[in-house]
């Protein structure tokens, strides 16, 4: 874990973190990837089936649901045939929970522990009523966990904004362009996030579109991604959302990263 970072403003971005690591570029290495193009369970852990749906309806008894949906039928699609759908119809009594998971070091599941340092990336497709959401809901978009216990560090959007949850500080800082934009709605947004682990002293970084928006420490004790999700998990008073997922990513690097500016892809 970097024991300092320096940032100042740019332009009115707040946009530059320096690690004490070496200049050379790591080297990434892909370690588990879905474009949904396998089906379901596929390269997914067969987990929380009751949201699953196979034709793309709502489950009996559900407000809440996913499925694969294909170019085809006329979704929007990234890259590829088939996309992830998480759509919600009605308000709940509990959180919105309508996703894939992937589970490490389960024999039902074909990834292994994702080692320090790793990042994260994928395409979001969101649609919402703002207008109609109070201050206090939140529509999310991904999940990572360094643990067995499924304790999280998360990224949501909550108040138009994108924002962590479960670091500190909560929320996040807020490194981005100045004034803060709505987070895009009813278009593919590329999201890469930077993580490392180092027991309870980790930490992660965000960027959206190729631009720094988001940084934190990470106080959950672990050393590897042990579990993750993305996907439309939502607060339960969100009565109607759409969101897409395609071209998910992890990869591990050889070495962690000596600047927080460029967006870290291969």
């Amino acid at each position: 874990m970097r024991a300092m970072y320096v940032s100042w403003a740019v332009m009115g971005i707040l946009a530059v973190v320096v690690a004490p690591h070496a200049h050379a570029k790591p080297q990434f290495h892909l370690v588990w990837q879905s474009g949904f193009e396998n089906g379901f369970p596929g390269e997914w852990h067969p987990y929380r089936t009751d949201a699953w749906s196979p034709g793309g309806t709502m489950p009996a008894d559900r407000v809440s649901a996913w499925t694969i949906a294909s170019r085809a039928a006329g979704h929007p699609v990234y890259s590829g045939e088939h996309s992830y759908r998480g759509w919600i119809s009605g308000r709940a009594p509990v959180n919105h929970r309508a996703y894939p998971v992937i589970h490490a070091s389960d024999p039902a599941n074909i990834v292994a522990p994702v080692t320090n340092p790793l990042v994260s990336s994928f395409m979001v497709w969101l649609d919402c009523d703002w207008s109609g959401m109070s201050s206090g809901e939140w529509i999310h978009l991904a999940s990572w966990a360094n643990n067995t216990q499924w304790r999280v560090h998360t990224m949501s959007v909550r108040n138009r904004r994108l924002e962590f949850a479960h670091t500190e500080p909560f929320g996040g800082e807020y490194i981005g362009p100045l004034p803060v934009p709505d987070f895009p709605l009813r278009r593919w947004v590329r999201m890469t996030v930077y993580i490392e682990y180092n027991g309870d002293n980790g930490f992660v970084q965000a960027w959206q579109d190729g631009v720094a928006m988001l940084r934190a420490k990470i106080t959950i004790p672990g050393n590897a991604l042990l579990r993750a999700h993305w996907g439309m998990y939502a607060h339960p008073d969100v009565a109607n959302a759409v969101q897409y997922n395609d071209d998910i990513r992890i990869w591990t690097l050889s070495a962690p990263l000596a600047e927080l500016v460029t967006e870290p892809l291969p």
